[in-house]
Order: structure tokens, then sequence, then C-alpha cells
């Protein structure tokens, strides 16, 4: 655990409350000298007291710990959000079934995002050896073989989705145009 990561969420937390340290250490039920030490990084802070402090701030404890889920969450969310408005014009009747394949396209969207930078900054292939006395030899990296299946599954839920949308009638000059 970071402290000073820790104490710099709860910070941000608490001033998004609008709330002074000795304000939120009675409602997080602590004295306000072990709150701000907690909040400055010079303390650790038991798991009890790491929940309490987490519930009066309302967000996870995994929030205070490792604000990775959270972010992926918010990720997710502005993906869903802009893919909803690229498939605004999907009957209303289809909607219980959009809904779904853009939660699904979202997290995919942002896994593939991570995966991509992963393999950007440590490359498609490792040095392998089965044991310390085998020569290791390169292989392929498993993460870009989950890239791979994750893109294609991406691909054939946006194509679902692209499958949804209403088909426009050809105007008068695309007629005549042939196409």
């Amino acid at each position: 655990m970071d402290k000073q990561k820790v104490g710099s969420r709860m910070k941000e937390k608490r001033m998004e409350k609008k709330l002074t340290q000795v304000e939120f250490a009675k409602i997080a039920q602590i004295s306000t000298n072990y709150y701000s030490s907690i909040e400055k990084g010079n303390n650790s802070p038991s798991l009890d007291v790491l929940l309490k402090i987490a519930s009066a701030l309302d967000v996870s404890l995994l929030y205070l710990l490792n604000d990775r889920i959270d972010d992926m969450e918010k990720r997710v969310q502005d993906e869903s959000t802009r893919l909803k408005k690229l498939f605004v014009d999907i009957p209303r009747d289809q909607q219980n079934v959009v809904e779904g394949l853009i939660t699904q396209a979202a997290r995919l969207r942002t896994l593939l995002d991570d995966n991509w930078k992963d393999i950007l900054e440590n490359g498609e292939y490792e040095k392998f050896s089965q044991s310390e006395n085998q020569v290791p030899y390169d292989r392929k990296r498993p993460i870009v073989d989950n890239y791979d299946n994750r893109d294609k599954t991406y691909q054939s839920i946006i194509q679902q989705l692209t499958d949804l949308l209403p088909r426009k009638k050809p105007d008068k000059k695309s007629k005549l145009l042939g196409r």
C-alpha cells in the first residue's frame, strides 16, 4: 500500500465533499490528528479504519488502495456513452439487445487499449524457458493472443450493432449514378 497515494485519494474525495479534516474525522469517527496523519501519508491505518474512511467518503476500499478499478469503470462508461451516440438510430424495439452489446463492446475496447499499451511497451515476444537448465527461446507473449481474440470479439459486436442500424434509402442522385 502506497501511503502517499492513499492519503492523496482520501484528500481529493474529502475536498470534493467540501469538508475540512475536522468535519470529516467526526463523520468517519476517528480522531482529527490521526485522520490528518493518514491523509498526509505519515501513518498506515488498519483495515477497519480504512473501511470507515472509505464508507464516509462513499468510495470502495479498492478505490483507496488502488484506483485502477474505478478508472477502468469510468473509461468503460465514457466508451459506452460514445457508442450510444454512434448507434442512437437503432430502433427502440432493439434497445435491450443494443444495451448489452454496447456494454460488452465498451469493456472490450477498454481492455484492448490497455493490452495494446502493454504490447507497445513490452513487445510481442519474450524470452521463455521451462526450466533453469533450458536455453530461453522467443515466444509470442500470451497477451498478444489475448488481444487478437478480444479484437475479433469486439469487431463482431460492432458488426452486430451496425447490422441493427436502419438501412438508409438511396436518394435519387445515388440511383442515377448506380450506387
